[in-house]
């Protein structure tokens, strides 16, 4: 076999495994919206029939639960959690390139390599020192 067959062989190789991982992840994908789906259904449907059955004595004896209370304020936020990713979130953000871009962390662990002994942290006021925004989100 000559070199370049042997290379042309590589790349198709190559990519006949980056189609198949494509298609992988686009199933899989795929089953966690379904997964999604279903669940918002579920969620939606409980929540309407606890709604409709107000009149019930049964199920507003239930609704007074100091316990229950706590249950419906946490899935409320999460509620609205979830609700201002899908809705808001835009797809940069989820995407794998911004995963790919080094952190704060890494960025100050490349420069204490960089400059060995003479590394010193940059003060407030230098052109390289984190922002105070930066400093928060790197804290979480």
């Amino acid at each position: 076999m000559r070199y370049h067959d042997i290379l042309r062989d590589v790349e198709t190789n190559l990519s006949k495994e980056k189609a198949n991982q494509e298609m992988e992840m686009t199933e899989y994908k795929e089953d966690f919206f379904n997964m999604s789906v279903g669940s918002l259904k579920a969620i939606m449907m409980h929540s309407k029939e606890i709604l409709e059955n107000l009149e019930n004595p049964q199920v507003k004896e239930n609704l007074t639960e100091s316990w229950l209370q706590g249950k419906i304020a946490i899935t409320e936020d999460y509620m609205r959690t979830i609700h201002d990713f899908i809705m808001y979130v835009s797809e940069a953000a989820d995407s794998i390139e911004a995963a790919d871009k080094p952190g704060l962390w890494e960025n100050i662990r490349k420069k204490k390599e960089r400059e060995g002994k003479k590394y010193r942290p940059a003060k407030p006021g230098d052109k390289d020192r984190p922002d105070p925004e930066a400093w928060k989100k790197a804290q979480k």
